[in-house]
């Protein structure tokens, strides 16, 4: 999916300064809550204005020094006399006429020679605000900033850093890019056929949208603009009928930015590509690697792309399983063993690139192979079959399961097919760390997952702080799935836009992006909240998706629990060391305390001290 670039206004120096000197005051205030570990997913923002408080006066006017025509020396002239301002008087010289003669009637005084005084200095102008300001004294007073926190005052943990407050009927420019005005912002969302008409009905896709937008638009700092919803219908999941619906979407609405929030995902990709190319942002549900460096600035998404999650399952592998003996397969004969690593991968990912970061973690893969995550059904489960055959043929003893939900329990199932039990390696590629869809894959298997995955801990009976958010705004639930993905999508870009200031282009945007100092997750020592940052600050390329983090899990198939609605569920992911998330780079050396119920936790009694949500009156 899609990404945006840097701005251009800053030049380089400049650019890194603002990037990195907000933060560190925002780091002291944040200390105070347990934000974040701050300094951004670029680590940039803008000057915090200090240099507005430094005194632009002219300098004042030198005094005359002291000369001898002062105070003294006048008033020592006789009544009515004028006195000539002596230099240092000569000794006695016959031209002067008797020098100190007093001045005879009649005789004209000499010319007093005073400098007249200089014009008092004009006051200093005021110094304009800088925009956006993040982290500045002049951000710290913005209504809508908690300034004990330095962040916007909306109850959730992780909400932007506070910027400066925009002075309503100030001039922002205009129209200062395509989908841009001087009060609006648009946003087209692709919704399924048929959505259109129902647009304001509650449940409904479109009304769902308007509901979450509204939040941003009045509780973060757009620079006297609005985000304005407008949303086309699906024509179809083909080529041409999504080339035609770009076409449609940027002819009638001029977009700056857009979702594809359509059910059919296979439906997306040329719609999202064909948006880009023209010039619109796109934040889809999720993006390859590939994507975002092909379209640079103008493909995003919350979820973590492909090279993400191999950076963490790599590192994983080589710090926590690689060179040690198998523990938990299925197959006993196997257990002992020393570990023969092989890994299943989705074709969006890089051969190269995971062989790469195999040799740099200490271990060589004995079988790679790939699946087609496009093809059909039938297509997918001949190639599942294919696929466990040789794993077992190569003498597989561990695997990473680089496979998305669906091809995933295809697998599985293959692999009880061929009597093929080894140790599963969870990567959380496609949501498959998520439970519900991990019962639905075959649970002789899966019952010997573990590893890294972005699904962490929740606390038990209390909804997601977005879903809180949804509610503390308009005081009722969010009620429609509609809602609850409009929430986990909005969320980013209109942060980024809080953080670009007025001159909104895509340059500025990107550069918006990267001024959001990383957050949540490992970046507060945090396990309710995803690590989160976008820049080139933290991974090797520029990263234009937002989550970071993972957390060490097991699946239990055996593990019961009750929702919230009352039904009992069989089968959860237990996570390790009460949630710990880690960063690329933090995974401890060591083997995995994976398979004990003793360490391991599913939901949270309540919020750790440092992660209790803000509270503030609507």
């Amino acid at each position: 999916m899609t990404d945006p670039a840097n701005p251009a206004e800053p030049a380089p120096e400049k650019s890194l300064l603002r990037r990195l000197s907000p933060y560190l005051a925002i780091a002291v205030i944040a200390a105070i809550v347990v934000i974040v570990l701050v300094v951004t997913g670029g680590g940039n923002g803008d000057d915090d204005g200090d240099d507005a408080s430094v005194d632009t006066a002219p300098p004042a006017a030198e005094e005359p020094a002291d000369d001898d025509s002062t105070d003294e020396d006048v008033t020592d002239a006789g009544e009515g006399d004028t006195a000539a301002p002596a230099a240092d008087e000569p000794e006695d010289d016959d031209s002067t006429g008797g020098g100190d003669a007093d001045a005879g009637e009649g005789d004209t005084p000499a010319e007093e020679d005073v400098t007249p005084a200089a014009d008092p200095p004009d006051p200093p102008e005021p110094a304009e605000p800088e925009y956006p300001g993040i982290g500045s004294q002049a951000a710290l007073a913005n209504p809508h900033c908690d300034p004990e926190t330095g962040r916007v005052r909306v109850p959730i943990l992780d909400a932007p850093p506070c910027v400066v407050e925009w002075p309503e009927g100030a001039d922002n420019g205009g129209s200062t890019a395509p989908g841009v005005t001087a009060d609006s912002i648009v946003m087209v969302v692709r919704v399924d056929a048929g959505q259109t008409e129902i647009i304001d009905d509650v449940g409904g896709i479109p009304r769902a949208w308007k509901d979450v937008v509204d939040i941003y638009n009045e509780h973060f700092e757009l620079w006297g603009r609005q985000v304005q919803l407008e949303f086309i219908d699906s024509s179809g999941s083909s080529e041409v009928a999504q080339r035609a619906d770009a076409t449609r979407a940027v002819n009638d609405f001029e977009p700056f930015f857009t979702h594809d929030a359509t059910t059919d995902g296979d439906g997306r990709a040329i719609f999202e590509a064909e948006m880009a190319a023209r010039g619109v942002i796109v934040w889809g549900a999720i993006v390859s690697w590939q994507e975002t460096q092909d379209q640079p600035g103008f493909r995003w998404s919350g979820l973590a792309d492909g090279r993400v999650t191999l950076l963490h399952v790599l590192e994983y592998v080589g710090k926590r399983v690689a060179g040690d003996p198998v523990q938990w397969a299925g197959d006993d004969s196997l257990i002992g063993e020393p570990r023969r690593i092989g890994m299943v991968y989705t074709d969006r990912w890089d051969r190269d690139f995971i062989d790469e970061q195999a040799a740099l973690q200490g271990f060589e893969l004995v079988e790679a192979v790939s699946y087609d995550e496009g093809a059909e059904s039938t297509q997918r489960q001949e190639r599942a079959r294919v696929i466990a055959a040789r794993m077992k043929d190569a003498g597989v003893t561990t695997v990473i399961a680089g496979t998305d939900n669906l091809f995933t329990g295809t697998l599985t199932k293959a692999a009880t097919e061929q009597q093929w039990f080894p140790e599963w390696i969870i990567t959380g590629y496609g949501a498959h760390d998520a439970a519900f869809f991990a019962r639905g894959y075959d649970q002789q298997q899966w019952a010997h997952a573990f590893g890294p995955g972005p699904i962490g801990v929740r606390v038990d009976g209390v909804s997601t702080a977005y879903q809180l958010l949804f509610e503390w705004h308009h005081g009722r639930p969010p009620g429609s799935l509609a809602a609850n993905q409009a929430l986990s999508v909005v969320r980013w870009p209109l942060t980024c836009i809080h953080l670009t200031g007025p001159n909104l282009t895509p340059e500025s945007f990107s550069e918006g992006c990267f001024a959001m100092p990383p957050t949540g997750g490992a970046y507060c020592d945090c396990v309710t909240t995803t690590g989160a940052t976008f820049g080139d600050s933290l991974l090797p390329w520029t990263d234009y998706t937002a989550f970071d983090d993972m957390a060490e899990k097991w699946w239990d198939p055996t593990f019961e629990y009750t929702t919230p609605s009352g039904f009992t569920q069989v089968g959860a992911y237990l996570v390790v060391d009460g949630g710990r998330r880690y960063a690329v780079g933090g995974w401890p050396d060591g083997q995995p305390n994976v398979f004990d119920p003793d360490a391991a936790v599913f939901r949270l009694a309540d919020y750790p001290p440092n992660e209790v949500l803000p509270s503030y009156e609507r």
